[in-house]
């Protein structure tokens, strides 16, 4: 994430806590925690609110939350008082290797510049314990383009975008088999969510 997007995600935090706090992706949750063994330590990378952080822990796992945004990661302590969460940038995840069984990567990769993928996704297989499976999401398109935000006071941000071929190269690159992907029609956006396995 820039430092614009993380100084805006500092100011409206509150906002768009109370936004998406209740606005539980339930179909993505739950198929992907019909992959994961029990008792199994997932890390949410771009966790916001920490709203997927709870579901997690309300379903018997162990969940940790990181966000690059100060007042984000306030708000998901506030709200989710039981949660880990901690400040962190995606780019370069400072966890001892094979720490988590499990990563949720949702909507996460669309805030950090196309280029610094190249150094979160190494980032992130060196964290993960061998099988771990992970689910990551995007915003079907091309390349990066400045797109006003509504649940940020409808400030321009940098969106990166990407094509499904794109997200399967990227990962099969990196380590990672794929195991289920697909595009999903969203309000403004065409989604391409995909389930991957560590190598």
């Amino acid at each position: 994430m820039n430092a614009q997007t993380v100084a805006l995600f500092d100011r409206y935090a509150e906002q768009y806590s109370e936004i998406t706090f209740s606005n539980i992706l339930q179909y993505e949750l739950n198929r992907f925690i019909s992959f994961l063994p029990r008792n199994a330590k997932i890390l949410d990378i771009g966790c916001g609110s920490g709203r997927d952080v709870q579901y997690f822990m309300d379903y018997g796992f162990q969940a940790v939350g990181i966000d690059a945004s100060e007042k984000m990661i306030e708000e998901a302590k506030r709200r989710v008082t039981d949660g880990g969460f901690k400040i962190m940038k995606m780019q370069s995840l400072d966890f001892p290797k094979e720490s988590f069984d499990a990563a949720w990567i949702l909507d996460a990769i669309s805030f950090i510049d196309k280029k610094d993928i190249l150094k979160f996704l190494p980032s992130l297989y060196n964290v993960l314990k061998n099988d771990a499976v992970i689910f990551i999401s995007a915003r079907q398109g091309v390349g990066e383009t400045e797109v006003e935000y509504e649940k940020l006071g409808n400030n321009k941000i940098k969106i990166a975008f990407f094509y499904q071929e794109e997200i399967e190269e990227l990962l099969s690159k990196n380590g990672f088999e794929i195991i289920n992907i697909f595009t999903q029609d969203g309000e403004d956006f065409t989604w391409i969510n995909a389930y991957a396995r560590k190598k």
